[in-house]
């Protein structure tokens, strides 16, 4: 009798430890699926989607990456002639940290900047693009280089840039379309670039750039200025108190304070060069990097990035 029971004892106590085991594995199991966080493909879903498109879901749900809350970047790039080529600098720079952008907005040569860095979201495919112009005289031939049977429904992340119509008094945001038809209305901006079908670029509304972007599912606006600067009086044009002057001066005064929904600026000063300075493109993307670096690096830190 006493043999029968040591017997079934040791098989009970096999049976319990079969079910802890089973157990334990279960749990792994679902903790393995819960990792993979249903918002996360959503999110991408959603990102992939075409310009225009304004999601269904809260604006304000933020990216879940692997347990990590992240903000859903929109950046704006100022104009700034020449000066905007330092944007592709400041891209680079975003690129080794890797962040994530949800959407762009460009004034004026910013704008161009914007819409290239949409299609690929590649720093590198943005300076190649660029540097295909030679001369502002020729910006025409250069858009239809760089934007032919391209259409803002291929981007991988929605783009906006704002025109002026001087013969309507109209302000358009223009983000549908195809580029190469679409573009030409953004970039004018006098002496660097003359008006387009009686439009030229606004470079004031920045706010109204961030209310869009918004719209689109961004969280948190930076916007990149290339027309920051410490020098008084500032004169972009020889004509000090020129019309053209003027306009420019305002449009940068407008930036030198955070505008209404943007949460932070990048600050990209650049008084030694002028904004028809296209022969040094290749200096102001690379001082577009330099002076960005440590104003990134202490953004991601604020972001978690």
């Amino acid at each position: 009798m006493e043999k029968i029971n040591f017997k079934l004892l040791i098989a009970t106590v096999l049976l319990i430890s079969a079910c802890s085991n089973l157990r334990v594995r279960k749990d792994l199991d679902t903790t393995a699926t819960s990792a993979k966080i249903p918002e996360q493909a959503e999110l991408k879903k959603e990102d992939a989607s075409v310009v225009n498109s304004i999601p269904t879901t809260n604006p304000n749900t933020p990216v879940v990456m692997m347990n990590k809350t992240l903000p859903r970047f929109g950046f704006i790039f100022s104009g700034g002639g020449a000066k905007a080529w330092a944007h592709i600098g400041v891209l680079k720079e975003l690129q080794k940290m890797k962040w994530p952008v949800h959407a762009v907005a460009g004034f004026e040569w910013g704008s161009v900047v914007a819409a290239t860095y949409a299609e690929n979201l590649s720093a590198n495919e943005v300076e190649w693009e660029m540097s295909k112009l030679k001369e502002f005289d020729k910006t025409d031939t250069f858009i239809k280089s760089v934007f032919e049977k391209k259409s803002t429904s291929d981007l991988k992340v929605p783009f906006v840039c704002p025109s002026l119509n001087l013969n309507k008094q109209t302000y358009f945001l223009l983000n549908r379309g195809q580029l190469d038809q679409l573009i030409p209305f953004c970039i004018p901006q006098p002496p660097v670039t003359a008006a387009h079908a009686q439009s030229v670029a606004l470079m004031s509304d920045v706010a109204g750039l961030a209310q869009y972007l918004r719209s689109t599912g961004a969280n948190r606006i930076i916007l990149v200025n290339v027309m920051a600067s410490q020098n008084n009086p500032r004169s972009f044009v020889k004509d000090f108190s020129s019309a053209e002057n003027i306009l420019w001066v305002q449009s940068a005064a407008l930036m030198s304070k955070k505008p209404t929904g943007v949460d932070d600026i990048i600050e990209i000063n650049l008084d030694d060069y002028g904004i028809k300075d296209l022969d040094k493109r290749r200096d102001l993307i690379a001082k577009g990097a330099e002076i960005s670096y440590n104003q990134i690096r202490k953004l991601a830190t604020k972001y978690g990035l």
